[in-house]
């Protein structure tokens, strides 16, 4: 009955008022750029459903972005080994490619799906009777959707880190996702305690932390089919304790201003966020104000650097290169949000740091949890971050086992 009730919800109010905004709005170029978008569902033969060739997907994963996609992205290799049916529906244009790409490379697995908020409906393309939901997108069809007896929806990486940081409650629309939710997964404990208060079950868990190892367990191969400077970059490396070696991870010159007064016995290795010209000409500029150096490795690199502060130029390489480091700071802290610190914690570095602005991040919490983790807010605290003794600092219990148990929770989640 609920199930009627709400498709009759959507086909009478809930698209209508879409279809109307869609023509209200036409001449908006955010909303044209959005219309285009989804156009391509129409034309491209991966966005053709599986119902059309009268097949049944297995699983069905919906994720907004690229970082929601690499959350689940062990998941979906184990899934395409087994040999099943996979419909992948995403929000943004960030993740397009690496999905056109994933079909590609098994178009008789993979059916993808552009989601829909101005053209056709997502219920009628979706084959799966089970929908797995990574983390934002709590679209009213998917809660609809779910009401039909047989259909199973799971909740991935589920966070209410936004809630305890505004001080807001938890609205009753996500509530009634939570609710509804047969399998749930959170990103980190305090959200697991909120889960619980609410009566939710479920348990903790991230999936990259899988992504991440397995990425790891690929690094001699990939170093020496994509990064051949590396040999002469760990020849610098190991003539350094391991607790002088500090990485900048996803660095911006913003990040900078923390290297004044650092002892000259520490290795600094930068990664930028962004490989441009121009970012790598005001890094240098700073650097040299604060009395180092810079020395760069690119594809074009024939001798290996001296040290003490060397910039990588190269993409693709550096939650493998954390690897190397006792010490890594991670950037963006001083920018818009803080880049990844799930790479820098599962690759091995032992002591991790990054700027204030950290609020979004639900791995800067889990790394917290794990004592190893410290906010800096401004040279000072960073040089008493750097000075510390990390001698005591091993991979927590905790994140071995966390790490170790994917095949439990990869066989829960995969299973239809």
């Amino acid at each position: 009955m609920m199930w009627y009730l709400g498709s009759a919800l959507l086909w009478l109010v809930y698209f209508p008022i879409l279809t109307l905004l869609k023509a209200l709005l036409y001449f908006v170029p955010k909303v044209r750029e959005r219309m285009d978008f989804e156009k391509k569902n129409k034309t491209e033969e991966g966005c053709r459903s599986f119902a059309q060739d009268k097949l049944k997907a297995d699983l069905c994963f919906e994720f907004s972005s690229e970082g929601e996609f690499q959350q689940v992205a062990s998941l979906i290799d184990d899934a395409l080994a087994e040999g099943k049916l996979l419909e992948l529906v995403f929000f943004s244009p960030s993740v397009e490619k690496t999905i056109i790409d994933l079909h590609r490379r098994h178009p008789k697995l993979i059916r993808y799906l552009r989601y829909p908020v101005l053209g056709l409906s997502f219920s009628s393309w979706i084959t799966s009777t089970t929908l797995l939901l990574v983390r934002y997108d709590f679209f009213p069809e998917f809660l609809i959707w779910s009401l039909k007896p047989g259909r199973k929806l799971k909740l991935v990486w589920v966070t209410f880190k936004k809630e305890r940081v505004q001080g807001h409650s938890i609205s009753l629309f996500k509530r009634a996702f939570l609710m509804r939710s047969d399998f749930t997964i959170f990103a980190t404990h305090s959200d697991y305690k909120l889960g619980q208060e609410m009566g939710m079950k479920g348990t903790i868990y991230d999936f990259r932390m899988e992504q991440i190892k397995r990425r790891m367990e690929k690094r001699e191969e990939k170093f020496a089919k994509f990064f051949p400077q590396y040999p002469g970059l760990k020849k610098i490396i190991d003539q350094y304790p391991r607790h002088k070696r500090l990485i900048l991870g996803n660095a911006w010159p913003a990040d900078l201003f923390l290297l004044k007064n650092i002892p000259a016995d520490v290795l600094v290795v930068i990664v930028p966020h962004q490989l441009r010209a121009e970012i790598f000409e005001e890094m240098r500029s700073k650097l040299l104000e604060l009395g180092r150096s810079l020395e760069t490795i690119s594809d074009m690199t024939v001798d290996p650097p001296a040290g003490p502060t060397v910039l990588i130029n190269k993409k693709g390489i550096l939650c493998e290169l954390y690897a190397d480091f006792g010490m890594a700071y991670v950037g963006g802290g001083f920018g818009i949000s803080v880049h990844s610190i799930l790479e820098p914690l599962v690759a091995g570095s032992e002591h991790l740091s990054c700027g204030p602005v950290n609020h979004r991040s639900t791995e800067f919490d889990l790394a917290q949890s794990f004592g190893s983790m410290k906010e800096v807010k401004n040279n000072q605290e960073f040089l008493n971050w750097l000075s510390e003794d990390i001698s005591a600092f091993k991979v927590h219990d905790r994140l071995r086992t966390q790490i170790e148990s994917y095949p439990v929770f990869q066989k829960e989640v995969l299973s239809c």
